[in-house]
């Protein structure tokens, strides 16, 4: 469990896995490399889950939720696990202790993450989203370059991050009691790209959903478009969708040029423009492993582990403030379309 600064600075961060879900298989592929890393166990619903991922990755034992929570031996958990279950483990585990680390969303609703973060602040434990985006080194690069007035003012900023699921699809990604949909799955990365850059929320949200229009018959959001509006008349145009297939771009128009990040949400490059011409700057994921290719989440769980080094209950990379504007744009948008999780009317 939690131990004080000074012993973790001299030892290896342990973390116990919380949940197995399919995004767990990127993520090892990232912690595995992280220096000063340590995977003690990993838990799921079920044993057998949890014992295919501790054998696939060595992770040394494999543990029912209930025997997870009991450990003395962890520092955080890691949670992994479809949205609408995020707030109940994480306020188990930070009931017993533990720091957390929770996938995006964080929650459903800011009403979930004010429940979150008030149990953190009465536990004296560290509370993070797991927006990995804002880790990696390049997006310090960006705010340089913004702060810099190198592309003056910005104005503008255009985010997409859409794919589209085969016909045949079944899974969380289309069910309603799962909290499906673009939006929660990622949209918020296209929230929080432009929460990032403007550093403030929008004054106004204006939105259009499509659901229930294609052949799927979907009761989630299938594709939305989202246009905010801030304080100096700047705006975000941001697109998400699980059946409309996009290129992950984003870019940010100033008024002396414009930067462009392929792939904005796992970033590795950007191209600066101006006057003066278009500069590229990249800065690939290092790969220490043979064999093993991490997408960046390196980054993040080393951010984390430094974070629990410092004794910060927040980090701020990612600050509780920023998490809760964010989910409160995507409650006021979700009530524009009408859309209400079956979970949320019990």
């Amino acid at each position: 469990m939690s131990g004080n600064t000074h012993i973790l600075k001299e030892r290896p961060i342990r973390w116990g896995l919380l949940g197995a879900g399919v995004i767990l298989d990127r993520w090892l592929k990232g912690a595995m490399q992280a220096e000063g890393t340590q995977i003690a166990a990993v838990a799921s619903r079920t044993i057998e889950t949890a014992r295919r991922q501790a054998d696939k990755y060595k992770i040394p034992e494999a543990l029912t939720y209930d025997e997870i929570l009991k450990r003395k031996d962890i520092d955080i958990m890691y949670i992994p696990v479809p949205h609408m279950a995020h707030r109940d483990l994480a306020l188990r585990a930070m009931e017993a202790g533990f720091h957390v680390l929770v996938e995006k969303p964080a929650g459903v609703t800011a009403k979930e993450w004010d429940e979150m973060t008030a149990c953190a602040a009465r536990n004296h434990v560290f509370l993070m989203e797991a927006v990995w985006t804002n880790c990696f080194p390049i997006m310090k690069r960006l705010r340089e370059e913004l702060d810099s007035g190198r592309i003056g003012d910005v104005r503008n900023v255009q985010a997409n991050f859409a794919f589209r699921v085969d016909d045949d699809y079944q899974g969380r990604l289309t069910d309603p009691a799962q909290a499906g949909g673009g939006l929660l799955d990622v949209g918020v990365y296209t929230l929080h790209f432009a929460q990032n850059v403007f550093g403030t929320s929008p004054e106004k949200l204006v939105s259009f959903a499509s659901m229930d229009t294609d052949d799927l018959h979907l009761k989630v959001d299938e594709q939305c478009a989202v246009i905010g509006q801030y304080k100096n008349g700047a705006l975000a145009v941001l697109q998400a969708a699980i059946r409309t297939a996009m290129p992950d771009t984003a870019w940010i128009y100033g008024t002396k040029g414009y930067i462009r990040m392929p792939v904005f949400w796992k970033p590795s490059v950007m191209e600066i423009t101006t006057q003066e011409g278009t500069k590229t700057v990249s800065m690939p994921v290092s790969q220490k492993l043979e064999g093993i290719e991490d997408e960046g989440y390196q980054y993040e769980v080393r951010h984390v582990n430094d974070c629990l080094r410092q004794g910060l209950t927040e980090s701020p990379l990612v600050p509780h403030d920023v998490t809760r504007a964010v989910l409160r744009q995507c409650d006021a948008l979700r009530a524009q379309w009408g859309l209400k999780y079956p979970f949320e009317e019990m």
